[in-house]
């Protein structure tokens, strides 16, 4: 009996002591099931978040990584994401000495968006001038497929400058004048008698009389249209092609609404 007594603290002892040798064995194997700090992202908005951090902490190397996938359409993304990416890329290829890759991946950001820049008071001196280096033979290119020749036939000098909004009005405009003044010519031109009367025994003439002022307005349109495609070809043919150009705006205000057409 006495035995049994000093066996049952001695085994009650060793349980306790055991429990958290138990408890920490489950501890030390939990972080393999943790998922891994380097795992790629999943989709764009992820890419950049981690391009940012990365950025923002200096760690070019990961810039790169975060943005690649986004900026070569590996990862499905908005243009605006995809903007983002290059412009990350490009900063992070040239800050790890891929100058080519940059050119390449700035050269892209130039097309998806045209007024892109550098924040200079966030990126460094060099990258700005590299940047702006790029830009520059961007536009060049861009004007040398430009001729002023077309800006005699609107809405062709429209669209060459990059006013698909005002060059798509401009050609609407211009079309229907057109065929509203053909089609009046037309018109009278098949209801005309030899003694200049209208349709038979002069039962149009009150008609014809509308239809040749429905003529004379659309002629005048069309004019008036063409016109103001040239001169407006002309004018803005010198305007840099990055900069903003015509925009059709939804306008929203309490008791209505409207549209904004800005040229």
């Amino acid at each position: 009996m006495k035995r049994s007594r000093l066996l049952l603290p001695i085994v009650l002892l060793l349980t306790i002591e055991a429990a958290p040798a138990s408890a920490g064995d489950d501890e030390t194997r939990a972080p393999a099931h943790a998922p891994s700090a380097d795992v790629p992202p999943t989709n764009a908005f992820a890419a950049l978040v981690r391009a940012e951090a990365a950025y923002a902490y200096g760690d070019m190397v990961q810039v790169v990584e975060a943005a690649r996938p986004v900026a070569e359409g590996t990862l499905a993304s908005t243009v605006e994401q995809r903007a983002r990416a290059l412009r990350f890329l490009g900063i992070g290829l040239f800050l790890t000495n891929r100058s080519l890759g940059a050119e390449n991946a700035f050269a892209e950001l130039m097309r998806v968006d045209p007024a892109a820049r550098l924040d200079p008071t966030t990126a460094r001196p060099e990258v700005v001038a590299f940047f702006e280096n790029i830009r520059h033979q961007h536009v060049a290119r861009e004007h040398a497929t430009r001729h002023f020749i077309w800006n005699f036939l609107p809405p062709v000098g429209q669209f060459q400058n990059g006013e698909t909004l005002k060059g798509a009005i401009v050609g609407g405009v211009e079309f229907v004048a057109l065929a509203s003044m053909v089609s009046s010519r037309l018109i009278n031109y098949s209801w005309h008698n030899p003694d200049n009367t209208y349709g038979p025994n002069g039962s149009h003439n009150s008609a014809a009389s509308v239809l040749r002022v429905v003529e004379w307005a659309s002629a005048g349109v069309l004019a008036a249209t063409y016109l103001y495609g040239v001169v407006d070809g002309i004018v803005h043919y010198y305007r840099p092609l990055e900069e903003p150009g015509s925009s059709l705006t939804l306008l929203v205000f309490p008791g209505g609404g409207g549209l904004r057409l800005t040229f």
